[in-house]
């Protein structure tokens, strides 16, 4: 949830939210494929994204 959580906050920009995470941005997208299976969603959709920042934002809420 970190991954993906960096991810949706960096807008789906892999270079920055590979550097926040510290990890190479391979790294971040193989995570980043696995949740997009595990979700059955599109990720590179920015309503996806919103929604699901959203979602995560109020489960930690």
């Amino acid at each position: 949830m970190g991954s993906l959580r960096a991810f949706l906050e960096a807008n789906g920009h892999w270079e920055t939210a590979a550097a926040n995470l510290s990890v190479h941005r391979h790294t971040l997208r193989n995570r980043i494929t696995r949740c997009e299976e595990l979700l059955s969603v599109d990720l590179t959709s920015a309503r996806v994204r919103a929604e699901l920042l959203l979602s995560l934002l109020a489960a930690t809420s």
